[in-house]
């Protein structure tokens, strides 16, 4: 009570002051007709616009809650699919069964920073070791499925990818309809298009055929888009192609990915090093 007493005298002044103004200020909308519309309209439109700035928030909160729901429901309808399993061969009764188990996994994530003007672009997505993320991993658009790039490097909670728009990006591709692959490659300039290089000059080419990941990694499993023909021609001196790829993927206005794990990825590298040491 003393404190509240010694706060009242040290700010009487000012406290007395803005009830007063606040009284004259009732006191002049209740007495005059004009005033009072004056005020009454102010008061409308001030109201008005903060609840519509309160209502955008409050969608933009839901439409983000929805958008990560969504991209966790289509991760797990991606594991479900046929490439993402592990075909097991048994025999049961004398009878060849096919038995599958889970290969790829797919966790939803948000990309935070990005680039495409340069020429070793990169992205940054909010997920990191903390969600069981790690270099080497393949990283596809939530929303058209395609290939984006591979994770590069990791925190506990961020990871920085080397998208497909990056001078050192290279990512085994195949043509969907007669089975010939080689590497996927970014040349630099139009983040729309990137080359598939060493592809036979015998092989079979129409423009229009779609560009899928070949599964000849641990990375992605196949058949992820990455594209269509543009063009092709002969290098000089070689037998092989070089292939103009239409990117399904436009990585100036992606959102979502989905990271992809091989859970087979330990028995793989130890199998190629093994390999290797030979």
């Amino acid at each position: 009570m003393r404190n509240l007493i010694f706060l009242f005298v040290k700010h009487g002044g000012t406290v007395t002051f803005v009830l007063m103004e606040l009284l004259c200020l009732y006191l002049v909308v209740e007495t005059n007709t004009e005033q009072g519309a004056i005020y009454t309209n102010s008061f409308s439109v001030i109201s008005s616009a903060i609840n519509n700035r309160a209502t955008k928030a409050k969608e933009h909160f839901y439409m983000s809650e929805v958008a990560d729901s969504l991209a966790r429901e289509n991760a797990a309808l991606l594991q479900e699919r046929d490439n993402a399993q592990f075909i097991k061969t048994v025999f049961k009764d004398s009878l060849l069964d096919l038995d599958t188990e889970q290969l790829y996994t797919f966790t939803a994530a948000k990309v935070v920073s990005n680039s495409v003007k340069l020429n070793n672009n990169s992205m940054t997505i909010n997920r990191g070791t903390n969600h069981g993320i790690r270099p080497s991993m393949g990283i596809v658009s939530a929303g058209s499925n395609s290939v984006v790039g591979i994770v590069k490097s990791c925190s506990k909670n961020y990871s920085r990818i080397l998208p497909i728009l990056h001078s050192q990006s290279k990512i085994s591709a195949s043509i969907k309809r007669n089975g010939y692959f080689g590497g996927l490659i970014w040349r630099g300039g139009d983040p729309t298009v990137a080359n598939l290089i060493d592809i036979p000059k015998h092989a079979n080419l129409i423009i229009g055929d779609t560009i899928q990941t070949s599964g000849y990694s641990t990375i992605f499993p196949e058949g992820i888009m990455v594209g269509i023909i543009d063009t092709f021609w002969t290098q000089p001196g070689t037998n092989f192609y070089e292939i103009k790829v239409d990117l399904r993927s436009d990585l100036g206005k992606i959102k979502y990915v989905y990271v992809v794990e091989n859970l087979k990825w330990r028995e793989l590298e130890d199998l190629e090093k093994e390999v290797s040491n030979e």
